[in-house]
């Protein structure tokens, strides 16, 4: 393979004509570095990715890639230097040519929202393959690709890990991808390229600030996906609704319980065990039934409904493949636990989150407990907010610690603290610890929610990540294992 391969004219500020040479693959990280590779580096990617240029040759890099100016700051070197006009977006073409475009022969579905992305991309996988469509996944939990089911170390993984993954989907027969789309992996330009059947948007609430910096950057990037979307469904019972309508290239479509939406939920019943309702669809309506807990879940099976229906399945089979729905584990997911008092565990972990999380259990129980903390190194500004939702809502409140990475535990929850009013707290740092408390003094009746780390089985802290299973805590408390 040669560097004009994965390269193209139109993409570069200089020089004028692109070195004829013999390349390896893309690289971004000056670790993983081999002989020929392409070294992309320059603002945006990895913080030291110039102070390591020099080192390139020796590494056996043919060529470097690089932002504008970048050929300045790297100074004389015996291999080429390319500036692009922008290196993210070269970095993801590199990569999507390197494996020989295995995306333009598949239909791509992306969800993206703050909350619900993960639910509503285990929904629809369930309903395409239930349906016999032969359907990938890429999320937060998982990446599955047939039988082959391999750990997610992200949501929207980055040009290296992604390609190599739509190829082997490929390979593997598979004709659908289901994707989750972070607003990270928006912004830094991971999916640049990419044409999607249709996007999904879910919600929009306060996280990541700290990466976004203000409400109207992350609302934005959120808004872009759908520029490069054939369909938008769009969750019209949220604010920035209309918003991402109005931003869609392609035709719109809403769901949710307002009649105007072309996908309208009536009469929903959450028990408990189960939700119902049903959903109009133009003339047609279709029952839908599924165990589950949690109100949301009826906006999130329904935004997986209309993205069926709209792939071409028909109503008799998405109203069949419907009762097969689950959900995904650590969204309110509730154990199976010898005792007289139930545990959920939940992924929740902004304000908003917390808060349906909550409220969507109140009504089973005499006394809520809730355990959760805030991860370090993060936005700031949602902690004080989760606190006063969590002191308004349950009864009893256990502040932990939640991959704390490189902040004070302690100084986290003064921060969480600092939204609440009540004494209906508890301050345990250590998170195993906590759990056990928890465990140790509920009572008949009682529901737990262990919130913030949901299907996590590490912890981050400043002695980096570690093993850390919230469920194998549990289960080793009431000597189950």
């Amino acid at each position: 393979m040669h560097l004009s391969h994965i390269i193209q004219p139109g993409e570069i500020r200089s020089p004028e004509k692109i070195p004829d040479i013999g390349i390896g693959k893309p690289e971004s990280d000056f670790h993983r570095l081999s002989e020929n590779d392409v070294f992309f580096c320059g603002d945006g990617f990895h913080e030291s990715g110039f102070d390591y240029a020099k080192d390139a040759p020796a590494k056996g890099a043919a060529a470097i890639v690089t932002s504008p100016g970048g050929a300045k700051r790297i100074g004389p070197i015996s291999i080429p230097v390319i500036e692009a006009e922008n290196v993210r977006k070269s970095y993801s073409l590199a990569w999507r040519r390197y494996e020989n475009d295995p995306a333009k022969d598949l239909r791509l579905i992306a969800v993206t929202g703050t909350n619900g992305k993960t639910s509503v991309s285990s929904f629809l996988y369930t309903l395409l393959c239930e349906a016999g469509i032969p359907t990938g996944l890429i999320g937060t939990v998982e990446y599955t690709a047939g039988e082959t089911h391999l750990r997610a170390d992200y949501t929207t993984p980055p040009p290296e890990i992604l390609y190599p993954l739509l190829r082997k989907m490929k390979d593997a027969g598979i004709s659908t991808v289901v994707m989750e789309a972070s607003s990270h992996a928006i912004a830094q330009h991971r999916l640049y390229g990419l044409e999607f059947e249709t996007a999904v948007f879910t919600n929009l609430s306060r996280d990541h600030l700290d990466y976004h910096k203000t409400w109207e950057a992350y609302r934005d990037v959120k808004a872009s996906l759908f520029t490069h979307a054939k369909n938008a469904v769009i969750h019209i019972g949220d604010g920035q609704a209309r918003y991402m309508g109005f931003s869609a290239a392609g035709d719109v479509y809403y769901y949710g319980r307002d009649p105007e939406a072309e996908f309208y939920v009536r009469d929903p019943i959450c028990d408990g065990r189960e939700i119902r309702y049903r959903l109009q669809c133009g003339t047609q309506s279709l029952d839908v039934k599924f165990p589950a807990v949690g109100n949301f879940h009826v906006e999130n099976s329904a935004a997986a409904i209309a993205c069926a229906l709209l792939e071409g399945v028909s109503p008799e089979a998405v109203e069949a493949a419907v009762t097969k729905l689950r959900t995904p584990s650590g969204r309110m997911e509730k154990l199976d636990l010898p005792t007289d008092f139930s545990v959920y565990i939940d992924y929740a972990h902004s304000p908003e989150a917390l808060e349906k999380a909550l409220i969507s259990l109140r009504p089973f129980t005499h006394k809520l407990t809730v355990l959760f903390g805030a991860g370090g190194n993060r936005d700031r500004g949602k902690r004080p907010q989760m606190g006063a939702i969590a002191e308004a809502v349950a009864d009893l409140v256990i502040l932990t610690g939640d991959n704390p990475r490189n902040e004070p535990p302690e100084a986290i929850l003064d921060d969480v603290e600092k939204g609440m009013r009540k004494e209906n707290h508890l301050r345990i740092p250590d998170r195993r610890e906590a759990i056990l408390r928890a465990l140790a003094q509920a009572e008949a009746g009682e529901i737990l929610l262990l919130a913030g780390k949901g299907h996590e089985n590490y912890a981050i802290d400043q002695n980096g990540k570690h093993s850390f299973s919230e469920k194998e805590i549990i289960k080793k408390a009431l000597g189950m294992i």
